[in-house]
């Protein structure tokens, strides 16, 4: 048995300075997408909990160097803006809700949902000769109980939904948020990692791929392989689970990902649900990033649905707090540079490949014009 030495908690780096190290005598390969804090992908991010944001309240929200305002019309109606009222810069945020605008403190400059200026009321004279002036809206969504604000006016896909339940309604329960000490772009290039599975995680499958590679800034990982059986885990995953091992990985625009684990699987030959797992990303400033954990099911109605649906839940809080102690040891300091990559690598290479495609964000002051 290989002896992992546990990294205590409290010695684990809480910053990104390893990407700044080393530069002369080991210099780090940066891409134009991929682990690249300088930019921001179109995607998809959640910024809040849906219940923070009540009817009739406004609040703003930093998304690494952009500052966007949520807030929830008299109709009920969620709307996201450019933080800042052009006329002098205050904070949206800080303002009040006016039947479907948004209203600036300062000079009370009213906005509505689309950033287009509907009034100014204390000097309404002016109304028609700045009938021109806006801010930039955004497309929101609602879904597994927070707000989520895609990074550019217009949306290029849905929000994402696990491998298999894209026609189906869905029930999720919010795990809770980590901060990494890595991009987020490292986290999710380890759920297409096929060599970790052996070297990690002590289960050497040898995993077949295939990638559906979407025009709108997604694709999906379909990966399959034999269970080993010359350990215990691999006897035990056997015994349960079968001889095979199928799990999906489906990325949205660089700023979520989905993993449906147990595809097609069955237990003492009776088909089971899969466990899924989201993760939406927030990237810091500072290079870091933190990252919102949903567990995703097939919404389920009456009382037999919802233990069901608990009971999965469960599942999957187990799979994950397992995979996760034995994934947090690589982390700390990592680099994650590629520059030798080998042919056992071909999976993350192409995962690279492809982040490196996703359409840029002008949240970071860089676009590809």
């Amino acid at each position: 048995m290989i002896f992992r030495r546990k990294i205590k908690a409290k010695h684990r780096p809480k910053d990104g300075l390893s990407r700044t190290e080393n530069l002369i005598s080991q210099p780090h390969t940066k891409h134009r997408v991929f682990n690249n804090p300088d930019v921001l992908t179109r995607g998809w991010y959640p910024v809040c909990a849906s219940g923070e944001i009540l009817k009739n309240e406004a609040k703003s929200f930093r998304i690494a160097k952009q500052r966007v305002v949520l807030f929830r019309s008299e109709s009920n109606t969620l709307k996201a803006l450019d933080a800042f009222c052009p006329h002098l810069g205050a904070d949206l945020g800080n303002g009040r809700v006016v039947g479907e605008n948004i209203q600036c403190y300062f000079h009370q400059w009213e906005f509505g949902g689309d950033g287009c200026l509907k009034k100014i009321p204390c000097q309404p004279e002016l109304n028609e000769s700045f009938n021109k002036v806006k801010n930039l809206s955004y497309p929101v969504k609602e879904l597994y109980g927070h707000i989520w604000v895609y990074s550019h006016p217009e949306a290029a896909h849905s929000m994402l939904k696990p491998s298999g339940l894209e026609q189906s309604d869905v029930s999720a329960y919010y795990f809770g948020e980590v901060e990494l000490f890595a991009h987020h772009h490292v986290m999710m290039a380890n759920g297409v990692d096929l060599q970790h599975f052996a070297t990690v995680h002590d289960l050497d499958i040898k995993f077949d791929f295939d990638i559906d590679e979407n025009n709108d800034g997604t694709f999906i990982w379909r990966l399959k392989g034999k269970i080993p059986d010359d350990n215990f885990k691999g006897r035990l995953a056997r015994f349960l689970l079968g001889d095979e091992a199928e799990y999906h990985v489906k990325f949205g625009g660089g700023s979520v990902v989905t993993i449906s684990y147990g595809v097609n699987a069955k237990i003492f030959g009776k088909p089971v649900p899969t466990l899924n797992v989201l993760w939406g990303c927030l990237p810091n400033d500072n290079g870091l990033s933190r990252v919102r954990i949903f567990f995703v099911t097939k919404k389920r109605y009456g009382l037999i649905g919802r233990l069901k649906s608990a009971v999965l839940h469960v599942l999957t809080v187990g799979l994950l707090v397992m995979l996760r102690d034995e994934d947090i040891e690589a982390f700390p300091n990592m680099r994650f540079n590629t520059h030798r990559l080998i042919k056992a690598d071909t999976s993350l290479g192409r995962f690279i490949q492809l982040i490196d495609k996703c359409e840029l964000s002008d949240w970071a002051g860089i676009n590809d014009s």
